[in-house]
């Protein structure tokens, strides 16, 4: 019983001519996956050999190799009396027409059209095997001469052959008719999906663009609301500033007025007192002389707290005048002023190093004035007084500070200190008029600083200011005074003298 055709080509050996390892692997498992056995060769040359040295079932060769390509191999194994009835088929792109008309004039079986399927590589390979002896049988060869891209071709051929690579060349014409099929259907897909795509992404560009028109029409309208509300406050600042520039003004003038309207009457009192106690103080009885003693003392009180008005009201109206100044030297000026003052009592003076200051001088001798002044009337029943003098750190800020061990006060009170006409002890305590403590907050203030206080009743008071950041303090080497601690830190020289 005889071996069936599907047995036959089953197991039949082919011969792969392939110049691409990968090609070839991917060609090689197809085909023995099948049953076929297969030899593969790297060029139409090693093909040529491997056929004659072990004749072939089939040869699959590609187009493009180096040494022998597929067209040279075909005509060479159509060439050859044992191989010529071995079918060839071409690995080819069919990328144009005379690919055709060459595989006729080498005489190849049938076409490929790469890239393949394996199922339609195996369609092929099986179909060619089944009709081998079909070509045996038939050997009419028909001599056709055409003319094609200018050359003359001569094309012999069986008819099962130029039938074959018809059909082949057909199959693989509905195979690119399918793909570009499949591809436009892809393309339409592609393009609705973009349309839609652009669609959408138009109606958000168009809602984004919306929201951001209405963002900056709110935005304009916003800023032209803050627009208006600063050159509405700016005219209500400047308005303000006036009324309270008239007002300050109105104030000091009638300040300046009204003490210097009381200083002649006071005069006369003090005066006609003082005239009664010299030319009539044999006729004066004992109480009469008190009365009149009070009489004095109190216009002597007036008088002064006169004084204290009208210097107080000057300051509001003096420019000052910035200079850099050692703040050393305006203590000690001040020091040497109170001489007076401390004469006959035990005072130790524990002056620190000092920074100076881009201030006014004359309004800066006048805070030390006034606080050194206090120091000393405030611990004048201390047997021995100390009073400090010094610089600090407060906040990343040089504070000056003026400390002494005398009467002090309650902390409570310290915010009534600053106010004119304000004390917190009496006139039979220590004498004074309440402006002392006032002049020398507005100094602070119109140098840009601040002031305040900490005491205790019976331990002393400390007294600290600060001055602007735009008056910084430089110290002696000429950089300015730093600290990176947030506690408050004394920097003192530690002299000390006593009067």
């Amino acid at each position: 019983m005889g071996e069936s055709n599907e047995n036959r080509f089953n197991k039949a050996a082919i011969l792969i001519a392939e110049d691409s390892a990968t090609q070839a692997e991917k060609l090689s498992h197809y085909l023995s996956t099948r049953g076929h056995g297969v030899t593969v060769a790297r060029n139409g040359k090693e093909a040529l050999a491997a056929a004659l040295e072990s004749k072939p079932a089939m040869i699959i060769t590609d187009v493009v190799m180096p040494e022998m390509d597929g067209y040279s191999l075909c005509r060479q194994i159509k060439a050859s009396p044992t191989l010529r009835d071995v079918p060839v088929v071409l690995l080819t792109s069919l990328s144009r027409p005379q690919d055709i008309v060459k595989g006729l004039e080498c005489g190849a079986d049938s076409f490929i059209r790469k890239p393949y399927e394996e199922r339609y590589l195996l369609s092929r390979v099986d179909y060619i095997l089944t009709n081998r002896e079909l070509r045996r049988t038939e050997r009419l060869q028909v001599g056709v001469q055409l003319q094609f891209g200018g050359q003359a071709h001569f094309i012999t051929a069986e008819k099962q052959q130029i039938l074959d690579l018809l059909i082949s060349t057909y199959e693989g014409s509905i195979q690119i008719n399918e793909e570009l099929k499949l591809k436009q259907r892809e393309l339409q897909q592609a393009n609705g999906a973009l349309e839609a795509r652009v669609a959408e992404r138009t109606v958000e560009l168009a809602r984004a663009n919306q929201q951001l028109k209405t963002e900056l029409e709110e935005r304009k309208r916003a800023e032209e609301e803050v627009e208006r509300l600063n050159e509405d406050l700016e005219r209500r600042v400047v308005e303000r500033t006036a009324q309270l520039a008239a007002a300050n003004e109105e104030l000091g003038a009638f300040s300046y007025s009204i003490s210097h309207d009381l200083q002649a009457p006071l005069r006369h009192i003090s005066g006609f007192t003082h005239t009664l106690m010299e030319d009539y103080s044999s006729q004066l009885e004992p109480e009469a002389k008190r009365q009149l003693t009070r009489i004095q003392e109190g216009a002597g009180k007036m008088a002064r707290m006169i004084n204290d008005i009208l210097n107080l009201s000057r300051l509001d109206r003096h420019e000052m005048v910035l200079s850099m100044t050692s703040l050393d030297s305006v203590v000690e000026n001040a020091v040497i002023d109170l001489k007076s003052e401390s004469a006959g009592r035990e005072i130790e003076w524990r002056i620190g190093s000092l920074p100076s200051f881009d201030c006014d001088p004359g309004l800066m001798q006048q805070v030390f004035a006034n606080l050194l002044s206090n120091a000393v009337k405030y611990t004048r029943r201390r047997e021995r007084a100390v009073i400090e003098i010094g610089q600090m750190t407060v906040n990343d800020q040089v504070a000056i500070y003026v400390r002494d061990n005398g009467a002090g006060f309650d902390s409570k009170y310290a915010a009534k200190l600053f106010g004119a006409f304000q004390r917190l002890h009496s006139a039979d305590e220590f004498e004074g008029t309440g402006v002392g403590l006032a002049t020398v907050q507005r100094v602070i203030r119109k140098h840009g600083g601040r002031i305040w206080a900490e005491a205790e009743a019976g331990k002393g008071a400390t007294f600290y200011f600060t001055l602007s950041v735009a008056t910084q303090a430089i110290s002696e080497t000429g950089n300015p005074q730093s600290s990176k601690v947030d506690d408050v830190t004394p920097q003192s020289r530690g002299a000390s003298t006593s009067g």
